[in-house]
């Protein structure tokens, strides 16, 4: 008899402490974010929130810049980052080629008056369908191309009916300058700067079209595997956004300092911008993705349709994290 107590007082020991270790959340030892120049991660990378969250995890932060999503999507599907903030198309191009390892874990309030198509100065052009048989630039793969074609759709236009002309953001501002383009899809502080500065003026903008959100995306493992250092992540980017909504000017002159653009553009741009960072996604945003994805589809501008939903992974509720606070901006 004693025996068997003894079995049974160390089976369920070890029932116990299995259950505790499924229980506890792990963590990695690092966490690669990327980021683009301009947008929250930028800020929170600068106040130094999350190194002071992660270090009694023992979890070390790497930041790495890009240009903007495609690259970003190329290397969180190498295994060079593990969590990236771009717009709805990357993640759909991933889904249906080159990375569908890679899922969404959060999500962005969808764009406004922050992202349009602007015209020079002396253009003609009035409306979008003004714009039939001209060039106009965007970036490729990026989500500028989606609020293009649903631009085009609004027009009563095909991509067909004008000149599609794949063109970085540098180029395309040198291509609208000269007149090798008539039209370019842009988003802020881009475009509060083409406003702004060289007199250009937007015919359209993602306010008018059907909702298009940004998300935060993770390879597939990692967001398995740690989920609560996601939410980490995204909890202090919402806060970061939150105080950036109530401090413009601070906001401002903060991203002069790191963007090389004056802090009178930012501020129009911060003012226009939405704002909330979210987890899970919800069957509101799903639904905007999906008619992103089927919308290149029906185009013919990826390989396969997909089905966003089974890109989506649920990450835990909420950690404490210690308050947050400009006071500690480095």
């Amino acid at each position: 008899m004693r025996q068997v107590l003894r079995f049974s007082f160390a089976l369920a020991l070890l029932i116990l402490v299995a259950r505790l270790a499924i229980g506890a959340p792990s963590y990695p030892e690092v966490i690669r974010i990327g980021y683009q120049k301009g947008n929250s991660l930028v800020i929170l990378k600068a106040n130094g929130e999350l190194e002071k969250t992660l270090a009694p995890l023992h979890v070390k932060v790497e930041w790495h810049e890009f240009a903007y999503g495609p690259p970003m999507i190329e290397a969180l599907a190498a295994g060079d980052i593990d969590l990236g903030f771009v717009g709805a198309t990357p993640p759909v191009f991933a889904q249906a080629g080159g990375a569908p390892n890679l899922v969404y874990v959060g999500y962005a309030a969808p764009y406004g008056t922050n992202y349009g198509v602007v015209v020079p100065a002396k253009s003609e052009a009035r409306t979008f369908a003004d714009l039939k048989g001209q060039r106009i630039a965007v970036a490729k793969g990026s989500a500028g191309e989606y609020l293009l074609l649903k631009a085009l759709e609004n027009a009563g236009l095909t991509p067909a009916d004008v000149r599609i002309t794949y063109l970085q953001y540098s180029e395309a501002r040198a291509a609208i300058e000269r007149g090798d383009v008539a039209a370019w899809v842009v988003p802020d502080p881009r475009l509060a700067d083409v406003e702004t500065n060289a007199g250009m003026r937007a015919i359209t903008t993602a306010a008018n079209l059907p909702a298009q959100y940004s998300f935060y995306v993770s390879p597939q493992a990692f967001a398995q595997k740690y989920p609560a250092v996601l939410r980490s992540v995204l909890e202090l980017v919402d806060a970061t956004e939150h105080h950036a909504q109530t401090h413009i000017d601070e906001t401002a002159a903060f991203l002069e300092k790191d963007t090389r653009v004056p802090a009178a553009v930012w501020q129009i741009a911060l003012k226009r911008n939405p704002w909330g960072v979210s987890a899970p996604l919800t069957p509101e945003v799903i639904a905007a993705q999906q008619e992103v994805a089927d919308t290149f589809a029906r185009y013919h501008l990826i390989p396969r349709p997909v089905h966003v939903a089974d890109a989506v992974v649920r990450i835990p509720s909420s950690v404490p994290r210690p308050g947050f606070g400009w006071a500690s901006s480095r």
